[in-house]
């Protein structure tokens, strides 16, 4: 690794669009996520996840939604739900076999889809503060939208989704809705 990579830092959004948009990462970051075994975990979950959203909807599924919708047109809100599984990870990358009062993960991370797979929301708690990110899994920014973060029903706006929300206490998500505006 040359000396000028050291100081290149890779984001949750620079993983993403590795797998998703690679031609929207700079070469540099390029080469330190391939380099880097801490990063194989989480493309190999992307990469799962881009290849479900490729998996076309059955005809059947396809004409009873056409049965009940006058017209297409996009709703104004998406639920998205957890996935399975919500790892706990050291800052080095590494899961934590079990969580206790001893063995405490700094960071948590639980993961939201909907069920179209077109958005993601990754929730990062780093002890008090928790770091909520905004993934479009089709390549275009999101604008003017509201996330509303269940059972605690907390609503916040964004401009769009270029910046992660920043929240200054630990939040617990069981569900989360995304609430677009024209």
């Amino acid at each position: 690794m040359n000396e000028n990579n050291k100081n290149i830092e890779i984001s949750e959004q620079d993983v993403f669009n590795y797998v998703f948009f690679k031609d929207r990462v700079s070469s540099e970051k390029i080469q330190l996520i391939e380099m880097s075994k801490d990063y194989s975990e989480v493309i190999s979950f992307y990469i799962e996840l881009k290849k479900s959203q490729d998996q076309p909807l059955a005809i059947e599924i396809k004409n009873k939604l056409a049965s009940k919708i006058p017209a297409y047109r996009k709703a104004n809100y998406v639920n998205l739900y957890p996935l399975k599984e919500n790892l706990q990870i050291k800052p080095n990358g590494n899961r934590l076999a079990a969580d206790s009062k001893e063995l405490k993960a700094k960071m948590t991370t639980k993961t939201f889809v909907d069920n179209d797979k077109e958005y993601m929301i990754k929730v990062l708690n780093y002890g008090s503060i928790t770091k909520v990110f905004v993934f479009s899994t089709k390549d275009e920014v999101v604008n003017n939208f509201d996330i509303v973060i269940e059972p605690h029903n907390l609503v916040f706006h964004f401009d769009d989704n270029s910046e992660p929300l920043k929240i200054e206490k630990d939040i617990e998500a069981e569900k989360i809705e995304l609430r677009f505006y024209p």
